[in-house]
């Protein structure tokens, strides 16, 4: 069905005397975020909130991809594995201790939700917001974003990770993810553990609808 599509469309293109060119998707390691990817670049948070915003889909290559899943790993992680950093002294609400975030763009619960708007679906944004219920892992107080959690360790069973790529539709991917499953030694491959995360173009937005860490 996908390539009838294609051909479809390279005859129109040929027709009108222009053309785009596709490229072929292939495995790629990908490695966990380091101390300095933990946040966004002051440019790239920016860029976030209108990158991903296309007046129609389009074809996209492997690198948007790969940048894609990349970006979110990185937005992903701030209720995971490293958490936004913050500054001051703690401030209690609901039975938890909160400081304020101290990233720059990011300086209430709005402006985070417009960055993970930027990388997810509304469905996931909400679900990531709501993390910790009652005692959430960001909220707004006295109009600044507030935070709280520490983050935990990379999982040390988990080794080398694999990235495929794959269009399922006229506007859907699949970011494919393999990872090495280590026995107790940390360094002997039992397994493989596969994931597969959904990119779509959904409300004028190309984002992931389904996600997690996969170490």
């Amino acid at each position: 069905m996908g390539r009838k599509v294609w051909l479809a469309l390279l005859l129109i293109l040929l027709l009108s005397g222009c053309g785009n060119s596709t490229e072929e998707t292939e495995k790629t390691a990908a490695d966990p975020p380091t101390q300095a990817e933990e946040t966004l670049p002051a440019a790239e948070t920016a860029a976030l909130r209108t990158a991903q915003v296309e007046a129609d889909a389009r074809p996209l290559t492997e690198e948007e991809l790969l940048a894609a899943y990349d970006r979110a790993v990185r937005v992903y992680s701030w209720f995971d594995l490293s958490p936004l950093a913050t500054t001051g002294e703690g401030v209690e609400a609901d039975g938890a201790l909160y400081r304020m975030v101290d990233v720059r763009g990011l300086y209430d619960l709005e402006d985070l939700r417009n960055d993970l708007r930027a990388v997810f679906s509304e469905d996931v944004t909400e679900q990531l917001l709501a993390a910790g219920g009652d005692r959430p892992l960001y909220r707004d107080i006295d109009g600044a974003l507030y935070g709280r959690g520490s983050g935990r360790e990379k999982d040390p069973y988990k080794g080398a990770v694999q990235i495929q790529t794959e269009q399922v539709g006229e506007t859907a991917y699949a970011v494919d993810v393999m990872v090495d499953l280590l026995d107790d030694d940390q360094v002997t491959v039992t397994g493989v553990e596969c994931w597969s995360f959904p990119y779509v173009f959904e409300n004028g937005r190309w984002v992931f609808t389904e996600f997690s860490l996969v170490y």
